[in-house]
């Protein structure tokens, strides 16, 4: 394989992810500027109501439904049907005793006939809540993976700049919800919990041949050795994002409008994954070593203001770069 040089040109990785990040923070905060909500909020978070109807005509399909609502800018609702049955489910907006009339009305003279099971309406209060959850939830993944890849390499190096590669994912998908304003809903939770482990994923793959490599070439510059790692596992990755995105793709291009926006996110999920392994957490690994072995050097040459540290500079300088 050629040797591409990809941590020597660790710099321009480090600006193509500043330029990334900046668009995702440029899309968020536009938003902001032209008054809307940062990102496209769905029912599940902002509140809204949700109908529950039996068609008398089984072959209504959620295509229909959809048609019919178009016309009263409900066409972004969620919109399920059972399996084997003509149970429809609608969730859409909030909706007043008025325009939920509207909407039954409307339905029944171009779908067809029909009855309400049920009508559930979710306040605002309860869609914050459940927001803040779902917050709260991703940052508490966020901190075990620190906490495993620490443990696991037995450095905080690795989980450092693993986790910058994370929040890098994190703010990447953000970005992409807020500039394509596609809606954040229950289901948004579940795309940032992929990235999550989508990317700390591919990112352990990298770092195990880094540590297996370390075993192996004592004598190899850690820059070049973890350049090498990369290299060996580069096909590995690239091969596995390929053919996640090929299922993904099929489920965006033909899983219907309801979940469109899911696979969208899941298919930024992995293209920023298999990136930020490669171009975020390994050279950012480097960095740190390097500035851990500076300082090490540094603290070794000067002199020893005692035995006790006559001794520790001694080990420092007999210790192998694998103990990073």
């Amino acid at each position: 394989m050629r040797r591409w040089d990809l941590i020597g040109h660790r710099r321009y990785l480090y600006l193509a992810s500043l330029l990334i990040v900046l668009i995702a923070g440029a899309a968020l905060g536009g938003n902001l500027a032209a008054g809307r909500p940062p990102l496209n909020w769905g029912v599940d978070f902002t509140g809204g109501t949700l109908l529950l109807l039996r068609f008398e005509n089984r072959a209504v399909t959620t295509g229909q439904v959809r048609a019919a609502l178009t016309p009263l800018r409900l066409g972004e609702s969620v919109i399920q049907q059972t399996p084997g049955t003509a149970d429809v489910s609608i969730r859409t907006r909030h909706l007043s005793v008025a325009e939920r009339n509207r909407v039954l009305e409307t339905l029944r003279r171009a779908v067809g006939p029909f009855t309400v099971l049920s009508v559930d309406d979710v306040g605002p209060k309860i869609g914050r809540e459940l927001r803040n959850i779902a917050i709260l939830g991703v940052v508490i993944g966020l901190a075990l993976q620190v906490v495993y890849v620490t443990v696991r390499f037995r450095s905080w190096h690795y989980a450092l700049a693993a986790d910058v590669a994370l929040v890098h994912d994190v703010l990447v998908v953000l970005g992409a919800f807020a500039l394509t304003r596609a809606v954040v809903d229950s289901a948004f939770v579940a795309v940032l919990l992929t990235v999550v482990g989508y990317s700390i994923n591919d990112t352990i793959v990298v770092f195990d041949r880094i540590r297996e490599n370390l075993n192996l070439r004592t004598r190899e510059p850690f820059p070049e050795l973890v350049n090498r790692s990369i290299l060996e596992s580069l096909v590995r990755s690239l091969g596995t994002s390929a053919t996640t995105l090929l299922a993904i793709g099929a489920v965006y291009v033909f899983g219907g409008p309801t979940i469109r926006d899911f696979a969208f996110g899941l298919c930024v999920a992995v293209l920023t994954g298999a990136y930020s392994s490669i171009g975020v957490a390994s050279p950012l690994l480097v960095d740190l070593v390097a500035r851990a072995e500076r300082r090490a050097l540094l603290a070794s040459t000067s002199p020893p203001a005692s035995r006790g540290e006559a001794v520790a500079a001694g080990t420092r300088r007999g210790r192998r770069p694998s103990r990073f």
